[in-house]
């Protein structure tokens, strides 16, 4: 466990009572049954051991010069190939950016600005992506499983042989978008907008399109199995007889 490690830590520079009163605080979080002697801690230890615990809580990465963080200003930057795993990028802007075979599995992206950015084979499952935007956004080959996408702005993206199972593009601007190829089996596109977007060879296999507008839209090929349509009506005719 991790509390282990920060034992001996704590013994080089505590006193035994209040090492002993620290690892009973994480094993025990009851202090009740403490004597006052065992509380008799000098406030200052405190002190440091919060600024230590928030430092490392709050460490953030900084890649090619962009700290990796809320609201980072890194338009163009160079994160090809970076794994920025679980990291918070909510509000950043990273128009033009080139984040091409990156990890951002299970990232938090909402509200930022991806415009024009270079997204390709990037992983982005589990990410949150709602509210973003990314017009004319190469998301080619990616793999978007399980993504949230809702509200998203994405006219005129590229989402060729883009992995989208699973995924939520439920309100999203999808308008000249390009997906042809992709996997979007069980995703959600309800209420989305989807005016000339070339779904070629799309299998849309238990996809999700009540409420959405596809006028326009270019459906050669595209796998209807257990797809529910916009007019809410079941579509099975792609599926295996």
């Amino acid at each position: 466990m991790c509390w282990l490690a920060g034992v001996s830590w704590f013994r080089s520079g505590f006193s035994p009572h209040a090492t002993t009163f620290i690892v009973h605080l994480i094993l025990q979080p009851d202090i009740s049954t403490y004597k006052e002697s065992h509380l008799k801690i000098n406030k200052n230890w405190f002190f440091v051991i919060a600024v230590l615990f928030i430092s490392t809580a709050e460490a953030q990465q900084t890649v090619n010069g962009c700290l990796i963080k809320r609201k980072t200003s890194c338009p163009g930057v160079d994160l090809s190939g970076a794994d920025l795993t679980k990291s918070n990028l909510s509000g950043a802007d990273l128009a033009g950016a080139n984040l091409s075979g990156a990890n951002l599995s299970a990232d938090k992206i909402t509200e930022a600005n991806l415009i024009k950015a270079n997204l390709s084979n990037a992983n982005l499952s589990d990410t949150n992506l709602s509210e973003t935007y990314m017009t004319n956004a190469n998301l080619s080959h990616a793999n978007l499983t399980k993504a949230n996408l809702s509200q998203s702005s994405m006219p005129d993206a590229n989402l060729r042989e883009t992995n989208l199972a699973g995924a939520n593009f439920s309100m999203a601007n999808l308008n000249g978008a390009d997906l042809t190829g992709a996997n979007a089996k069980g995703a959600i596109f309800a209420m989305s907008s989807m005016r000339k977007t070339n779904l070629t060879n799309v299998d849309l296999t238990e996809a999700t399109l009540l409420g959405a507008d596809w006028r326009e839209a270019i459906l050669d090929g595209v796998k209807f199995c257990n797809t529910t349509m916009p007019d809410r009506s079941i579509n099975n005719s792609g599926c295996a007889k």
